[in-house]
């Protein structure tokens, strides 16, 4: 059977709600995780940043009005509040959800995106290569704390991070390896939020396999990368392969 989150159309809606922001909790971090390993997936992402920018780059700047909010607070004290029915089906639901967020200039483009066919690329024939194991982790903090999604490829010593935003903090969040010594060395600094890709030091790459720890902490920007940790630390995971 076919996920539906495979389909064309459904991988679309789930790129550009991902690209807008409106996604949140297990469904935010669903698809952090599938960002780093659905390269289709990760270009309809960045496709729909890119025409985002565009359109925000179109807008003129413009101050509203001061009684702008007393409008929108009367508006809202005047509307009695509507029975909740759970009639409609989670994915149309999310549809409507994402065309509210979106708003006419957004959704005008969905719509113009799906009905029109686009022509894709004629990719290059695939070279032959041995294929090595990826290998991933979910860094994560207490309770509510913050979620890092990571990749690496041991064939380019290649590291994604896809982050949810740890919030304002002077500091800057630096990751470590900490293998079976116990000892951790860092990998250098990561962005608080969205992507980051890192190509890991070559003393470092033996230590990243299955049951070693991946540990963020916040750090001192002006002195990292730092010999050890000195911050407190706001995530970690287990490495594991697939």
């Amino acid at each position: 059977m076919v996920d539906p989150m495979d389909l064309p159309d459904e991988r679309e809606l789930l790129a550009a709600e991902l690209a807008l922001g409106v996604l949140e909790g297990d469904a935010l971090a669903a698809a952090n995780r599938r960002l780093l390993t659905d390269t289709a997936f990760a270009e309809e992402v960045e496709a729909w940043r890119e025409r985002l920018a565009g359109m925000a780059l179109d807008v003129p700047d413009e101050t509203p009005p001061d009684e702008l909010w007393s409008r929108i607070e009367r508006a809202i004290d005047g509307v009695a509040p509507a029975p909740v029915v759970d009639l409609v089906p989670r994915r149309q639901l999310r549809r409507w959800q994402f065309g509210t967020a979106a708003a006419g200039a957004v959704a005008a483009a969905l719509a113009v995106m799906l009905v029109i066919p686009r022509s894709e690329p004629v990719a290059p024939a695939p070279t032959q290569v041995a294929a090595q194991p990826a290998i991933v982790a979910q860094l994560r903090g207490e309770g509510e704390g913050p979620f890092v999604a990571v990749r690496y490829d041991p064939a380019t010593a290649q590291l994604r991070l896809v982050a949810q935003d740890m919030g304002d903090d002077p500091r800057v969040p630096e990751l470590w390896i900490i293998p079976e010594d116990g000892i951790p060395r860092s990998l250098g600094v990561i962005r608080p939020a969205g992507d980051t890709q890192l190509v890991v030091a070559a003393g470092h790459r033996s230590m990243i396999h299955d049951g070693a720890t991946l540990a963020i902490t916040m750090e001192p920007r002006a002195t990292a990368p730092h010999p050890a940790p000195t911050g407190p630390r706001v995530a970690a995971g287990k490495i594991f392969g697939i």
